[in-house]
């Protein structure tokens, strides 16, 4: 059952009301377990939000401070379900610290962008803004963006001084009246140390849901510093998603340049849809897998699609064998962030996918 606002006129019909209830977990195992019972209880991983600070990121001093999503992930016991989560990322937060995030939420706040002083009069009153002596407006993007999604100011203070000492933060935004009291008693259930919930208006929604589907990428403009971020890739090989077709492909040998089998194809990692309705997915990782007995210490890298021609057969690389097997090794099992994507590019001497978007958009 839906939770509704009253129409604006008696023509419209009573319009969803979306609202968020989190719960705060100074255990980050209770969080974990948090985290699975709402994958068990089938919560769209889109309505799910994660936030927790990364201690091991903010103990490293200069660049290498902005830590990867990957380690992130490990180090915060949350490997369970990352490959559930939308939107992971590593975020540097000015005078909060290095954050994990997921979700709706997390998706905001990495888009917190310095806003310029001419751009409109700032309001002084309102809480986590404030006017540097360039007249440039800056926002405490944790508090602004706790705000935005309807908690007081007080709370949102409390939570943001919680999240800095370690607690973990997990909610879900849902119109459903009955997810909604089902996640209160998950919550609870989960030893959770305190429970807000939120009235979250439908345009912060949407804007997030949008930035959810958009890939975030490096970068140092403004504020928050997205450090890493998950690459968002369909599995084509293993999809679970609807309307995915599995290419032919998936399972094939491969060779390489001069026709020696470097092992089979066991994934393709792709961007776009596939399936009717769709723009067709567009192969930016070939996953190879190849040695061990029954998958037991069996080995997996990474190649950028462009230095394969799938449409041959058999599909053939234009690298040698020997340059493969030499590649950074992959782990199925773990977030597949920027940094291995930039990591894997560097080692063959290529350009990553969504350089050559940018370039194109300019």
């Amino acid at each position: 059952m839906e939770i509704t606002r009253e129409a604006v006129s008696t023509n419209d019909p009573p319009r969803p009301v979306r609202v968020t209830v989190l719960g705060l977990f100074d255990d980050t195992i209770d969080a974990e377990h948090a985290l699975v019972a709402l994958r068990r209880a089938e919560r769209s991983a889109e309505q799910v939000s994660v936030l927790v600070r990364d201690r091991g990121a903010d103990a490293v001093a200069g660049q290498d401070r902005q830590g990867e999503v990957a380690r992130a992930v490990v180090a915060n016991a949350l490997s369970a379900v990352s490959g559930w989560l939308l939107g992971l990322a590593a975020l540097v937060v000015p005078e909060n610290g290095t954050y994990l995030v997921a979700g709706p939420i997390g998706a905001s706040l990495a888009s917190v962008r310095t806003i310029k002083g001419d751009q409109r009069q700032p309001d002084r009153t309102e809480p986590g803004v404030s006017v540097d002596a360039f007249g440039e407006i800056r926002v405490d993007g944790l508090h602004h963006t706790l705000t935005e999604f309807g908690f007081r100011p007080d709370e949102a203070t409390y939570l943001q001084s919680r999240l800095a000492a370690g607690s973990a933060l997990i909610a879900v935004t849902t119109s459903d009246a009955e997810q909604l009291q089902a996640t209160r008693r998950l919550f609870a259930d989960h030893s959770a140390v305190h429970i807000g919930q939120a009235q979250t208006l439908d345009t912060v929604v949407t804007e997030a849901e949008g930035l959810l589907a958009v890939a975030q990428e490096e970068a140092v403009r403004g504020d928050v510093v997205i450090a890493d971020a998950v690459a968002p890739l369909l599995h084509l090989c293993n999809a679970n998603a609807p309307g995915v077709i599995t290419p032919a492909s998936c399972g094939a040998p491969i060779v390489d340049e001069h026709g020696e089998e470097v092992g089979e194809i066991e994934d393709l990692l792709a961007t776009g849809v596939s399936g009717e309705g769709g723009p067709p997915s567009t192969p930016r990782y070939v996953v190879i897998g190849f040695g061990g007995l029954l998958g037991i210490m069996r080995h997996r890298i990474v190649v950028p699609a462009n230095l394969t021609q799938l449409s041959e057969s058999p599909i053939r690389l234009t690298v040698s064998k020997e340059v493969v097997r030499r590649a950074p090794s992959y782990d199925p099992d773990m977030p597949f962030s920027r940094r291995e994507e930039m990591a894997i590019n560097a080692y063959f001497g290529t350009t990553p996918y969504w350089f050559d978007a940018k370039d194109e958009n300019r």
